[in-house]
């Protein structure tokens, strides 16, 4: 999940304007993968190049997940599946990697993820929850009928209701019982 979360991330943060690649030229882990890129590909420019670095870095981060977990496997001499569970992490990077890795994480915390675009975005998104729960909270009878529930209350079901929802489906509710618009159009 880590490596695929940083790498949608990156992909994200540049298609959305929020980074570019030459911010990501200071980190190494990408930064590497860029440059082989067009080692072998000079005419690589955009979109394509991020993609390729991308695909490259993925590809590498597997790798490693894989080489390491195989030697802490056979470092640990776990044999059976109880021996796995008492075990400490297994699945891991090596050392290297997980500097690589941290340094990249490190990199998005404070380019992307508290980026003034998004925290101003998630100020919206919590409101938009805050208020959605005191109105379902309010007026019950917005919700749908209880299914398969009996005797959990109501402030459960407004919390499991809301956290069924999809972003433009709680955007599009958060409209109509509040009429309020915090997002645009979806």
């Amino acid at each position: 999940d880590e490596i695929a979360y940083n790498a949608h991330d990156i992909d994200d943060g540049v298609r959305s304007g929020l980074l570019t690649l030459e911010q990501l030229e200071a980190v190494p882990l990408f930064d590497r993968h860029r440059r082989a890129a067009l080692a072998e590909y000079p005419a690589l420019q955009g979109r394509r190049l991020l993609y390729e670095a991308i695909r490259r870095m993925l590809t590498l981060q597997v790798y490693d997940v894989i080489d390491a977990t195989r030697a802490a496997l056979r470092e640990s001499g776990v044999a059976t599946l109880e021996q796995v569970r008492a075990a400490p992490v297994l699945v891991r990077f090596s050392p290297p990697m997980r500097e690589q890795s941290a340094a990249l994480k490190r990199f998005l915390l404070h380019n992307l993820y508290r980026h003034p675009q998004v925290a101003e975005t998630t100020g919206r998104a919590r409101r938009v929850v805050e208020e959605l729960y005191a109105a379902y909270c309010a007026a019950p009878s917005e919700l749908p009928p209880p299914a398969g529930q009996p005797g959990v209350g109501l402030r459960r079901r407004v919390a499991d209701y809301i956290a069924g929802m999809t972003d433009r489906y709680a955007i599009r509710e958060h409209e109509r019982l509040t009429g309020h618009r915090l997002f645009a159009e979806t």
